[in-house]
């Protein structure tokens, strides 16, 4: 693949344009193979450090010359490789890797000029593997090359982690399919549900990871996957304790719940970068979607003592209903700014909680002529005045650098748009944020000739309190 004039997203939709039916090591060979052919390089290589020394790697798939080659196993030191090992980022030699590595003889004696390794890591840290591409000429656009090699190896992670998760779930299957030949049909009843529960686990992880396409995706999916990722863990436990299968459904509910988002998300996504159009209109129960849209945000709070002096105000009333475009997407405008509220109020927290500070979240609704308003207002670190008139354009945040990606209010003013809706901001530095939502009230159709799906009260969606055994 010629890189000139591609962008590194463009690419990486480039690299990703797979058979999406494909896990496990079907996927990473199929991606291997991709990365190869797509991006002209001589050699690519998949693997693993030998435990427990780790001073040995075991290639899992190698790609040389066009096609696939018998794996190898080599010595880490004095190659690049154990600098890729012992970081967390991409190592990149543009050119003379081999001069810079002379002990390396295999470096010496397949000819090799560039390289760059990324490793692939578990969810703690710790780590898996690496993904290496090397040439015998020096790399052009390597900049690009290196972040689409840092993305493809964190792909190539999820599906090592599914691998030795699918591993896990298959032995506990084997384990209670044994169990259940002399169990009551009550036990038959409970397996068959954690039967449902570990498919649901194994699809919402794919789609969880599909969210590395792009860095708007990462940004709004961070919240759905830490609440999936920790309610997998939890039903490990469960699973392995041989509790109660109604816990673990509970648990599943809310996997189900926030893998929904998450593929929401990225559908929505990717038809943006497509241009496509999002003309679904449904009736949704705007304080009950509210009211959800806060209780996701405020569950994935984990400053236990920001959440404990958190004051929440809420004026909404109830069984408000009207007819918008996409509703999932305005389920995530509103979890966007709530996300954003939270974050101003606990940066402001730390800083100012010894003057007695107190962070209070106000939310209220109300019907203005022939329009919803809806008005948030937090007592957070404020906005600048001079950064007020760029809040909507697209790319731009006031985060600091990995926090932001500034897509957020530019998505949520599209979003609301095309409902006929707007949105706008009036902030004070250092003393508060308001934000004001209009969504035009729109009388319901007789639901016996125009049935909708209302997306707020559609689902039974556990409680904090119960969804935790």
């Amino acid at each position: 693949m010629d890189l000139e004039g591609f962008n590194t997203i463009q690419v990486l939709h480039h690299l990703y344009n797979l058979d999406q039916l494909l896990i496990g090591k079907d996927y990473i060979r199929a991606l291997v193979q991709r990365i190869g052919e797509e991006l002209h390089v001589k050699y690519v290589m998949v693997g693993h450090a030998i435990e427990p020394e780790q001073t040995k790697v075991e290639s899992d798939f190698m790609w040389a010359d066009g096609q696939f080659v018998d794996n190898v196993i080599y010595d880490l030191e004095g190659t690049p490789c154990v600098h890729v090992l012992c970081g967390t980022r991409v190592n990149c030699y543009a050119q003379g890797v081999a001069l810079a590595f002379p002990e390396d003889k295999m470096l010496t004696n397949m000819k090799i000029e560039s390289y760059i390794g990324a490793p692939f890591l578990h969810t703690d840290g710790g780590l898996i593997g690496l993904l290496v591409i090397m040439d015998d000429k020096p790399l052009e656009e390597y900049e690009t090359l290196q972040t689409v090699v840092e993305f493809c190896a964190a792909r190539i992670g999820t599906e090592y982690r599914r691998i030795a998760f699918e591993e896990s779930l298959r032995k506990v299957k084997e384990n209670l399919e044994q169990q259940v030949q002399d169990r009551t049909k009550e036990y038959q009843l409970a397996f068959e549900k954690l039967q449902r529960t570990q498919r649901q686990m194994i699809s919402q992880e794919k789609l969880a990871t599909i969210g590395r396409i792009t860095f708007g995706i990462a940004h709004e999916l961070k919240n759905p996957l830490n609440v999936i990722i920790n309610s997998a863990e939890i039903i490990q436990d469960l699973i392995h304790e041989d509790m109660c299968a109604e816990s673990i459904e509970k648990l599943a509910l809310m996997i189900h719940e926030h893998g929904d988002r998450a593929n929401e998300i990225i559908t929505s996504m990717l038809k943006q970068a497509r241009q496509e159009s999002e003309d679904t209109t449904e009736s949704i129960d705007v304080p009950t979607l509210i009211d959800r849209s806060l209780e996701m945000c405020l569950r994935s709070l984990s400053d236990l003592s920001f959440k404990s002096d958190l004051k929440v105000e809420k004026d909404i009333g109830s069984n408000l209903k009207t007819l918008v475009v996409n509703p999932a997407g305005i389920e995530r405008v509103f979890i966007n700014l709530f996300d954003n509220a939270l974050y101003a109020m606990s940066k402001k927290y730390h800083s100012e909680k010894a003057q007695g500070y107190k962070p209070i979240i106000k939310v209220a609704l109300e019907k203005v002529e022939k329009n919803l308003k809806i008005t948030i207002r937090d007592n957070g670190t404020g906005i600048p005045k001079k950064f007020l008139t760029n809040l909507f354009t697209e790319f731009f945040t006031t985060k600091p650098s990995g926090e932001g990606t500034g897509l957020g209010l530019y998505i949520a003013r599209q979003t609301l748009q095309k409902s006929d809706g707007d949105i706008s901001i009036n902030s004070e530095d250092g003393q508060f944020t308001e934000i004001i939502i209009f969504l035009p009230h729109q009388e319901l159709p007789s639901p016996t000739l125009n049935p909708t799906k209302d997306i707020a009260t559609d689902k039974k969606r556990p409680t904090t309190n119960e969804a935790m055994p």
